[in-house]
């Protein structure tokens, strides 16, 4: 794919050779500041991201070679996306997938060298920074998206990324398009499963994860919930769109996982709230779970939901609020549980949760101990018509949720939802 912007350059300003048979080419602000280049074979130069009219003669009077602009077959390259690694010079033509792309896959390539279709030409610490600088992207919009702030307040006041994520400030600061297409994937009907849908049949088994709140940015309660979904063999479908909790999508899915709240706060932390869980969405879970599926109701995912609704019914408990951020004692109540084996008593920085919960309804297998002796129930079990509920009280901070004994409880509770 060649770059326009290169179209309208007649000379070649920037040219440098970064290893042996490859060149560089970057263009100045009047053309974009893109970049393109070429590579030599024995017989001939290919361009890349250059246009052959415009670039021939030049081209071929730096390297004696003939110009063509398509790859031939011999040649070993990898393409993703816009993006074309050149396998024997372990050199990587990143084009436009560099600063508005997929890093992940590019790293995988391991290049020697990087040439980014926008800024200057570096070694794989490029594609690095750019990740970084995505996730980051990434994570501020998505705390916007979980209190319903609307796009246009996203867009002007609620992405500032720190000056180390910058590398030409300001000059590349997230563009409008940048986060209008973050905001579009991670908003209904893109979220969460962005085209490819999966099966409840499928094997591994799939979760909707619903995580981010006013007081939870979604960033840590993913970074601490996706290995345990992982490890436990469950390929997560993060939301961070309420929207996405519905019957259709749940009918996609073996296992629901909610970590958050039920409160809205679009005009800012200061501002009015309001409750966002439909009474199509409780009926959806309800139906979820007692139709077969399975429900690890995280932390705060009791809080400010409807009163006396069918959602806290299944349930088996309700949120009445907690004690102040500290490290307590969280202890095993029922060693016997499938859920709480391999898990000793432990501490962690957290908020103690002290839900009322139906004891006719629910099985107690772990609950909290403060130092000033309060205790409360911590995490229950049962079995909602033909499915499976797992309530876990803590999962407030980082140090919670990446607690080794909590990380097992997790692990042991989504494999008892399984049925494993």
């Amino acid at each position: 794919m060649i770059l326009p912007a290169l179209l309208l350059a007649a000379a070649l300003p920037h040219v440098e050779q970064v290893t042996r048979g490859v060149w560089a080419v970057g263009f100045s602000a009047q053309h974009g500041s893109a970049n393109g280049g070429w590579f030599t074979t024995p017989t001939e130069t290919v361009l890349i991201d250059l246009d052959l009219h415009t670039y021939r003669v030049e081209v071929q009077r730096i390297t004696g070679k003939p110009v063509r602009a398509t790859i031939p077959e011999n040649v070993p390259v990898k393409r993703i996306g816009r993006a074309i690694y050149l396998v024997s010079h372990n050199v990587l033509f990143a084009g436009p997938e560099i600063w508005n792309g997929p890093p992940a896959r590019l790293e995988a390539l391991h290049p020697e060298f990087v040439v980014p279709g926008f800024g200057s030409w570096g070694g794989p610490e490029l594609i690095s920074r750019q990740r970084r600088f995505l996730a980051e992207l990434r994570r501020q919009v998505a705390y916007g998206i979980t209190m319903d702030r609307p796009l246009e307040a996203i867009e002007q006041h609620d992405v500032r990324l720190p000056a180390t994520y910058y590398t030409w400030m300001p000059y590349d600061n997230p563009r409008p398009e940048d986060i209008r297409h973050v905001y579009s994937e991670l908003t209904v009907p893109n979220a969460p499963y962005n085209g490819r849908p999966p099966s409840p049949g499928d094997n591994p088994p799939h979760a909707l994860v619903l995580i981010g709140d006013r007081p939870h940015e979604p960033e840590h309660l993913e970074a601490g919930l996706r290995p345990a979904l992982e490890s436990a063999g469950v390929v997560p479908h993060f939301a961070f769109d309420v929207r996405a909790l519905s019957a259709e999508n749940l009918a996609r899915v073996r296992l629901l996982v909610i970590l958050r709240d039920g409160m809205m706060w679009p005009a800012g932390p200061s501002k009015p709230s309001h409750m966002w869980m439909t009474p199509e969405q409780e009926k959806a879970v309800v139906d979820f779970v007692h139709g077969g599926g399975s429900f690890l109701n995280l932390h705060n995912a009791m809080g400010l939901s409807p009163k006396d609704g069918p959602y806290l019914d299944l349930i088996g408990g309700r949120y009445i609020g907690h004690g102040p951020l500290e490290r307590f004692r969280t202890e095993v109540a029922d060693p016997n549980h499938p859920i709480t084996q391999g898990v000793s008593d432990y501490f962690a920085a957290d908020e103690q949760h002290t839900p009322p919960y139906d004891e006719k309804k629910v099985h107690l297998f772990l609950r909290s101990r403060s130092d000033d002796g309060k205790t409360a129930a911590a995490g229950w079990a049962y079995e909602p018509g033909r499915g499976r509920l797992v309530h876990l009280a803590g999962g407030h901070t980082r140090d919670a949720l990446e607690h080794p004994m909590y990380q097992r409880l997790l692990h042991n509770a989504l494999n008892w939802c399984l049925r494993r």
